[in-house]
Parts: structure tokens; C-alpha cells; sequence
């Protein structure tokens, strides 16, 4: 990557050459055809007024002398002929005729025997007829005019240099810093990703910045942090399967073996024990699916909607409040009034109703009660009962994966609180849970509040 923005770099150097060369080519040649639009229109006022030096059927002298002194200042060697081609006068002699403080004047400014190539002739007209020639060629003239031509040639070749020096070695300059600024996040994600290739689920990168590459960094760690939870999850599921299943298992093999050796005589008592054994292998399986499903949401990041909180947790009310009737016990929302926030639904309905079915389990009479609120840059949705609660001796362990807490009224698999504590988790939020035993457990879910969505 860092060579091929080097060279498109270069590119663009060369491009620049190209077009400065063109362009300096465009400038002198406008220019030079500017002077040449110039001198002619020169040539032809010298031409006028040497026409204009004829005067009835004769050559006025003193005119046509006034007429080669403009055309030597001018910057030419004036030669006039008549008809027959015989010379009339030319720049030596007007020079020589001139008086002495203006002949000095002109050489200062202008070397009459310094002219050089041929001339250039030009028939002279006055009503219709031909007067004679006009021969003229180029003086090698000296003075402000000249130096200005000069000078501004010169300036503009070299600004067009510079120009390109410094277009040129600020682009050089350009490239390198790019290229170095660019590629080096680049080359850490690619250091990255073989890491994660090769089963290191740690590798992470550092988003710098908030563009393109920051953004692409963010969204390689988080692939990064999902792959290695799901890692985790896998190894911790399959051992709490291996564990979970064993205990069913060798039960019911014994059942078996007992039946067959003539242990148990009444069959139907064994078969009866091996049912039950079966079915909580079937909830186990089923918890399992649970899980599975849970443990799909942990690797979206979701989609995060503004809601009303509490029409929100009228809806779960509404739809939970049935199991809860049929059990004999009260469940309501208590309504602090309208709250606006910005969530992901899904994951935060199943965090809900994983709390409320976990406060249903251990509650035998009075009910469950939903309340909300907001603080500072959080907001809380707290789920409390009036269960048996949960001992002290207990409380660490009503997160961990297949734990049962003692006195359940319900047949679970013991993963509702411990998905709620990684799903709250994905979500940038914190659990506070307080209990006492026989008077009942608060559970409260704090989240972020997020802006900008």
C-alpha cells in the first residue's frame, strides 16, 4: 500500500511537470505572438507614415526623415527606395543628420550597424500607385522595453520552475507522510488479523481516529472480542453440557442395569425414574436452545431505537401479566410518567423478561412490581418481589451458568441470570441486585444513555 500511494505520487508529480511545461509553452508563446502583433502594428505605422511623406507627386524629405527616426526607435533599419529602386534614404543617414545631443541619445539606445539577417521589403502606395519599397529588418535594440520583454520571460520561466519545485517537493513530501500515516494502522490490523487466523483471539488494534480506518479498526476489534467470546462460550457450554448430562445419564443407566439384573422388581417404578430423568434432559435441551438463541445476540451489535420507557414496559406487562394471574400473584409497572431512551430492544426485552420469570420461580404469594428511572447519564429499569429472597451464601453464585438456587418453584435449567449478566454486559450497563431472605430481591439493570442516534 505504502508504495503504490508513493507512486501514484509520483504521478501526480509528473503530471504537474507536464502541465507546467505546457503552460510555459502556452505563456511564451501568447507572448511572443503578443510581440509579434506588436511589431507589426509598428512596421504599419512606419509604413503610414512613410506613405504619408509623399506629398503632391514628391517625397516631403524632412517628413520622411521624421518617419525612419520612428521607425529606428521603433527597433528597425529603415531603407526606402523609390520606384526605380534607386535609395531615398536610410537609418545611416537620418542617424548622421541628426543633432549631436539626440544622436547620442539614439546610440545609447539603439547600434544602427547591428542589424542583422535580410530585409524585409514592403511595397509603398499613395492614391492607388505604386511610390516605392519600404525595406526593414530588426535592430539589436537596447533600453527599457527591451529588458522588460527580457525580464518578463525570465520571471515567468521561473516561477513556473518554482511552482513546480514547490507543487513537486511538497507532493514527495505528501507522499511519504501519507504513506506512513496510512499504512502503519493498516499493517497493524493486517499484524492483527493473522494473529486472530492463526486462534489468537486477543490480537486488538488502537482506532487512532474517527475516519475510514478508525471506524475499520473498531469494527476488527469488535470481530475480534465476538470470536474469542464465542470461543469462551463454546468451551464453557460444552463443558457445563458434559457436566449437566452425566448426572441424568448414569441414573438412568442405573435404572436400567437395576431392571435387567432384578434389582427393581416393580418395573414400573424404574421406568417411571427413567422418565423423569428424561425429561430434564429435555429441559436441559431446551435450555439449552435458549442459550443458544441468547448467545446469537451477542455478536450483533444490534439496533439501537429511540422508545417511550414506559409504554415499553407496558407492553412486557401486558404480556407476562397471565402467567402471573394464573400463579395468584400481582404483577404491575409502577408509572414514574413518559421517558424517552435509546436501546436495543431485543436485548433488552430478553434481559426483562429472563429478570421477571427468575423473580417468578421464587415467588410464592404477594407479587412482582416494574419501576424506572433516570440518573445523571444512566438509566435504571428495577425488577423486586416479595419471594423467599436469597441467602448471603448464595449471592455469588446466581450468575454462574446452571445454577439453581435452593427453593425454586419451577423446573429451569438455571441460565436466565447468568445471559441477563452478559447480555447487560454487551450493553455497556451494570446489574445491582439486593435481597433479604423471606422479604424478597431487587434487581436493578443500569444502562447508558446514548446520544447522537
Amino acid at each position: 500500500m505504502r508504495t503504490k500511494l508513493f507512486l501514484a505520487f509520483v504521478l501526480v508529480i509528473l503530471i504537474a511537470l507536464i502541465s507546467n511545461l505546457i503552460f510555459e509553452q502556452l505563456i511564451m508563446r501568447d507572448f511572443d505572438e503578443y510581440i509579434r502583433g506588436t511589431r507589426e502594428d509598428h512596421l504599419y505605422w512606419v509604413m503610414a507614415s512613410v506613405e504619408g511623406s509623399y506629398q503632391d507627386g514628391r517625397w516631403d524629405m524632412k517628413v520622411l526623415s521624421e518617419s525612419v527616426h520612428w521607425g529606428m526607435m521603433l527597433g528597425y533599419d529603415v531603407r526606402v527606395e523609390d520606384r526605380e529602386g534607386r535609395e531615398i534614404t536610410n537609418s545611416h543617414i537620418v542617424m548622421a543628420s541628426l543633432h549631436p545631443t539626440m544622436k547620442r541619445r539614439m546610440e545609447s539606445i539603439i547600434h544602427s550597424h547591428s542589424a542583422e539577417g535580410e530585409y524585409e521589403r514592403y511595397p509603398l502606395y499613395a492614391q492607388g500607385s505604386e511610390l516605392g519599397t519600404l525595406s526593414v529588418r530588426s535592430l539589436k535594440k537596447e533600453g527599457p522595453v527591451k529588458v522588460k520583454e527580457a525580464i518578463f520571460k525570465e520571471r515567468g520561466r521561473n516561477f513556473l520552475i518554482m511552482s513546480f519545485l514547490m507543487a513537486g517537493v511538497s507532493a514527495v513530501a505528501m507522499a511519504i507522510f501519507l504513506s506512513l500515516t496510512l499504512s502503519r494502522p493498516v499493517r497493524r490490523l493486517k499484524t492483527a488479523a493473522e494473529r486472530v487466523a492463526k486462534g489468537d483471539f486477543n490480537a486488538r488494534v488502537t482506532a487512532a481516529s474517527k475516519d475510514e480506518i478508525g471506524r475499520l479498526a473498531e469494527s476488527f476489534n469488535y470481530m475480534a472480542e465476538a470470536l474469542q467470546k464465542e470461543e469462551l462460550l463454546r468451551k464453557r457450554l460444552t463443558s457445563n453440557i458434559a457436566h449437566e448430562l452425566r448426572t441424568p445419564l448414569a441414573v438412568m443407566k442405573a435404572q436400567a442395569e437395576a431392571m435387567i439384573d432384578g434389582v427393581i422388581e416393580n418395573k414400573g417404578e424404574g421406568l417411571e425414574n427413567i422418565r423423569n430423568e428424561i425429561e430434564k434432559l429435555t429441559r436441559l435441551v431446551e435450555g439449552i436452545e435458549d442459550l443458544t438463541k441468547a448467545e446469537a445476540s451477542f455478536f450483533s451489535q444490534g439496533e439501537y431505537r429511540r422508545i417511550n420507557l414506559k409504554e415499553f414496559l407496558r407492553g412486557i406487562e401486558g404480556s407476562m401479566d397471565p402467567i402471573f394471574r394464573e400463579k395468584g400473584l400481582q404483577f404491575s409497572l409502577v408509572d414514574r410518567g413518559d421517558m424517552d431512551v435509546t436501546a436495543d430492544l431485543d436485548k433488552m426485552e430478553m434481559i426483562l423478561k429472563n429478570v421477571i420469570s427468575n423473580s417468578l420461580k421464587y415467588t410464592g404469594k404477594g407479587g412482582v412490581w416494574i419501576d424506572y428511572g433516570r440518573e445523571g447519564r444512566e438509566f435504571f429499569i428495577e425488577v423486586r418481589d416479595t419471594g423467599m429472597g436469597i441467602p448471603e451464601d448464595e449471592m455469588p453464585k446466581i450468575f454462574m451458568r446452571f445454577y439453581r438456587g435452593r427453593g425454586a418453584t419451577d423446573k429451569g435449567v438455571g441460565i436466565g441470570l447468568s445471559l441477563v449478566k452478559e447480555l447487560v454486559d454487551r450493553m455497556g450497563g451494570r446489574i445491582e441486585v439486593k435481597s433479604k431472605v423471606a422479604e424478597g430481591t431487587a434487581v436493578r439493570v443500569w444502562l447508558p444513555i446514548r446520544t447522537g442516534l
